[in-house]
């Protein structure tokens, strides 16, 4: 059932491409290089599509898997698994399952995104509920440091915690907020 729900979500996500806000992103990355840390709770590789090269995938890639017993790396993998072809295994005979954090998990590299978050001047968060942890205190642990900026189609649950919410579609908005005089 994992990988039949997976292999769907990769034939989807496999289409899509990305928007004017990836892009704004890319070129702010390419402006400031080392100081933007692009951190998404997205599983997809639009980011890495619109060239963005430097991406912290908290909850994982969709289109990466990994040994559920051994410690092989992480791959890449595009494949669609279907039963009853049989689950992937690995050399050492573990299953492969999907690269995503699921709910009982921590988050991949939890620790440098706090490393990061303490060093923080601007933060920001696009389209994000405000609600899913520990990605929505990311907002109060940079408060009376940072700009805390928030850019999405509606105030998210932690909104208090921003400094600054431009709501409306985030492909309108990001790239002109990021081009603005004043920007980001």
């Amino acid at each position: 059932m994992v990988w039949e729900f997976y292999s769907v979500r990769r034939s989807v996500a496999s289409a899509a491409k990305p928007n004017h806000a990836h892009f704004a992103l890319a070129k702010l990355e390419q402006k400031l290089q080392q100081r933007l840390f692009l951190c998404t709770q997205n599983v997809d590789d639009l980011h890495e599509q619109a060239e963005s090269t430097q991406v912290v995938h908290m909850h994982g890639e969709l289109f990466k898997s990994r040994c559920d017993r051994c410690s092989r790396p992480p791959f890449e993998d595009m494949n669609i698994h279907k039963p009853p072809s049989g689950l992937p295994r690995c050399e050492c005979g573990g299953r492969i399952r999907p690269h995503i954090c699921w709910f009982v998990e921590v988050p991949f590299e939890l620790d440098r995104i706090f490393g990061v978050l303490h060093e923080c001047t601007v933060f920001m968060a696009v389209g994000t509920s405000g609600v899913v942890e520990p990605a929505a205190s990311f907002a109060a642990r940079v408060a009376g440091r940072a700009r805390r900026v928030y850019v999405g189609p509606e105030e998210p649950a932690n909104s208090p915690l921003f400094t600054e919410c431009h709501l409306g579609n985030a492909v309108e908005v990001l790239p002109e907020l990021l081009d603005a005089p004043r920007g980001i």
